[in-house]
């Protein structure tokens, strides 16, 4: 039996406190993608269709986009120090999103395009775990 997230699936990414980086439209931003990765997960570990794993792709890179430029313009108002580094690594992030959305459009098993969905995850969530957490007491230093 399982214990208190018995509603919860294996393949499902949970928030957790650790992640929060004190402001709270980024947290509400960085919840929403892991809303996003839960409904690609879904999609995938179903076998949905093409059209409906690519809707799960779009949504989620939408609001990775919003999120990069929000995130930006926060990091240069508080004139965090890498923030120019970061912005080169959104760059490149959404780089690959369209290399792998393109793989995805062509791709003509299921397996393929599912494994394509499940790299635009794995691409957030590290972002998310490497790169967003590295400035997390710089902000709460500057909101005191």
């Amino acid at each position: 039996m399982k214990d208190h997230a018995s509603s919860k699936h294996e393949w499902e990414i949970e928030w957790h406190d650790f992640l929060a980086t004190g402001v709270p439209e980024m947290d509400a931003e960085h919840r929403a993608f892991i809303m996003r990765v839960n409904e690609l997960n879904l999609a995938v570990v179903e076998a949905r269709d093409k059209t409906v794993v690519r809707q799960a792709m779009d949504r989620m890179l939408t609001e990775a986009a919003s999120h990069f430029r929000n995130e930006q313009d926060l990091l240069d108002k508080w004139e965090y120090p890498e923030a120019a580094a970061h912005a080169r690594k959104h760059a490149e992030l959404m780089a690959k999103f369209a290399r792998t959305m393109a793989e995805f459009e062509t791709a003509e098993f299921s397996f393929v395009w599912a494994a394509k969905g499940l790299q635009l995850k794995q691409l957030l969530v590290e972002h998310l775990l490497k790169e967003d957490l590295q400035y997390q007491s710089f902000l709460q230093s500057k909101m005191g």
